[in-house]
C-alpha cells in the first residue's frame, strides 16, 4: 500500500475525486427527473403500468453503468492495482468458482429483470397469483420482484423464479380486470372524505368481481406535496373496470378541486 501510496499523483487523485462526484450527481439528476416524471404522471392519472415499469427498470440500469464507468475510470489511474488483481485471480482456485456460481445467480437475475421490464409478461400495478398466492406487483428492481399478498405481506421474488415459474397475471387477458386510481389530496384537502368517496363510487359498482378482495383505498405516499392515495378494485370484465375507473376519477375530481362532471 506505501508503495501505491507513494506513486500516486496529484493528477490521479483529482480524477478519482471527480469521477465519484460526476457519478454522485448524474445518478442523482437521473433518480430526480425519473422520480419527477412519474409523480407527474401519477398525480394527473396518466401513469400506465407498462411506462412505470419500464422507467423504474431503466433508472437502476442507468445507476449501475453510471458508477461502473466511473469506477473504472478511478481504478485505471493505478496500475499497481492491475498486478495486485492478476494475483488474486491466479490464486483464487476454488474461491475463484464459489465466486463464479454466485455471479452467474446474480447474473440471471439481473436478465430476467430486464427481460421482464422490456417484455412485461407482469407490470407494477398488475394483480398475479404465483405458487397458490395473490398479490400485486410493487416493483420490480434489477434482481428481484416485490409483491404485495392480499393479507399485507410483502413477497420478495428473484426474477430468475418469475422468468421460469409458471404465473397467473390476474390483470393482463383475464377475466377479472383491477381497477387502480391514484389521487393526490393536497395538504388542506380532506383525506377522509376522498377515501369515503372512492369507496362509495366502488361499493356502488355493480360490475364488482364478488370473488375478489373488497375495494381498498391505501396511502402510497404522504409529504409536502399532499396525500396520495390509491384506489384498488377488481371488477369482473373490462367494461366495468373502465366504468368505475371514470366514476371513480369524476369523484375525485369533484372532492378535490370542485371539479363536477
Amino acid at each position: 500500500m506505501r508503495e501505491i501510496v507513494g506513486d500516486l499523483k496529484p493528477r490521479s487523485l483529482v480524477i478519482v475525486l471527480l469521477m465519484l462526484v460526476m457519478a454522485a450527481s448524474l445518478t442523482r439528476l437521473v433518480n430526480s427527473i425519473i422520480r419527477r416524471n412519474i409523480e407527474h404522471h401519477r398525480a394527473n392519472g396518466t401513469l400506465l403500468p407498462e411506462s412505470a415499469t419500464r422507467l423504474q427498470i431503466s433508472r437502476r440500469i442507468l445507476d449501475a453503468v453510471i458508477w461502473i464507468v466511473a469506477i473504472s475510470i478511478s481504478l485505471s489511474q493505478f496500475p499497481e492495482l492491475r498486478v495486485l488483481s492478476a494475483g488474486l485471480l491466479a490464486s483464487a482456485g476454488i474461491s475463484g468458482l464459489i465466486v463464479g456460481f454466485a455471479a452467474r445467480s446474480t447474473l440471471g437475475n439481473a436478465v430476467a429483470g430486464v427481460t421482464i421490464a422490456f417484455a412485461q409478461p407482469i407490470r407494477i400495478g398488475d394483480e398475479i397469483e404465483l405458487r397458490g398466492e395473490r398479490g400485486s406487483v410493487e416493483d420490480i428492481t434489477l434482481l428481484y420482484t416485490v409483491v404485495r399478498l392480499w393479507d399485507g405481506k410483502r413477497l420478495i421474488v428473484p426474477n430468475d423464479t418469475l422468468s421460469t415459474e409458471v404465473l397467473k397475471n390476474l390483470t393482463l387477458g383475464s377475466v377479472s380486470r383491477t381497477v387502480r386510481v391514484d389521487v393526490l389530496v393536497p395538504p388542506k384537502g380532506d383525506a377522509r372524505a376522498v377515501t369515503e368517496g372512492l369507496l362509495g363510487v366502488a361499493g356502488s359498482e355493480p360490475g364488482l368481481d364478488l370473488h375478489a378482495p373488497k375495494p381498498r383505498v391505501e396511502f402510497l405516499k404522504v409529504d409536502a406535496a399532499g396525500a396520495l392515495l390509491r384506489l384498488s378494485a377488481t371488477c369482473s370484465d373490462t367494461s366495468s373496470a373502465e366504468r368505475l375507473t371514470q366514476a371513480a376519477l369524476a369523484k375525485a375530481a369533484q372532492l378535490v378541486y370542485g371539479i363536477q362532471i
